[in-house]
């Protein structure tokens, strides 16, 4: 799962491209779960919330699995399946599905199904900037998560509380870990640089830095990944590497 409590720090360009690239350059099978209300992988990836979504899904009870795997629709990009997100995301009371208990275990109930049935190799998803019922939920279905981030001062004071959240969720999931931070909008500074340099002195598990690049925001208008507007852009390339690291520790 890609996600960060922070706005603005790439989270969704970082789902479509890690999406797109596993889809298209190691021929895997993706399922992308747009859990964000703001539904801009959902947009990008030619989704139609009004034809089902994770809040459609989170509404059901965990053995609802036919249901929940109705709503999964096929995206533009071949390889690339998508669950939708909708703007009904922020009407779920986060205090009411940990509650019940239940609905938050609806995403992992559905990722388990689909896994049993050898439909899908990775699931990938796109959290919202908030902890609520989405994220809770996308949370207990993980197995890693991705914290792409910005490298300013609020970022880097706000990945104490980002890593505080993730413990408690090994309560209920105990296999959730921390994949690694991928610093995003990268660029050669000496605050950039020494930012980058503080944040691998924690000791958290890093990856290679994403590069700044306009080509990006291009992405969006074109509605297509990076490998197919822009492959040789800085990037385009940064996030090929990303996805190579990321298979090589999975293996």
């Amino acid at each position: 799962m890609i996600l960060n409590l922070k706005g603005g720090v790439a989270k969704t360009a970082t789902a479509v491209n890690m999406a797109a690239i596993l889809a298209r350059g190691y021929r895997k099978r993706i399922l992308l779960v747009d859990a964000d209300s703001q539904c801009n992988a959902t947009e990008f990836f030619g989704g139609d919330p009004n034809k089902g979504n994770l809040a459609d899904v989170l509404r059901h009870e965990a053995d609802e699995g036919l249901f929940a795997a109705a709503s999964i629709q096929t995206s533009n990009f071949l390889g690339v399946d998508l669950l939708c997100g909708s703007d009904e995301l922020m009407d779920l009371d986060l205090t009411k599905v940990e509650l019940q208990g239940v609905r938050a275990l609806v995403l992992r109930e559905m990722v388990q199904q689909l896994a049993a049935k050898d439909q899908y190799d990775y699931c990938i998803v796109d959290c919202p900037p908030a902890f609520n019922a989405a994220s809770t939920a996308a949370l207990i279905a993980a197995d890693d998560v991705v914290i792409p981030i910005k490298l300013d001062a609020f970022a880097l004071r706000g990945m104490g509380n980002l890593m505080r959240q993730i413990t408690n969720m090994r309560k209920i999931n105990p296999s959730l870990r921390l994949s690694g931070c991928l610093p995003t909008m990268w660029y050669n500074s000496p605050l950039i640089v020494e930012a980058e340099k503080t944040l691998r002195d924690s000791g958290l598990p890093m990856y290679p830095h994403i590069r700044r690049t306009n080509k990006v925001d291009a992405m969006t208008f074109a509605q297509e990944p990076l490998l197919l507007t822009s492959p040789r852009s800085a990037a385009g390339i940064d996030y090929r590497e990303f996805v190579r690291e990321y298979m090589e520790r999975r293996s």
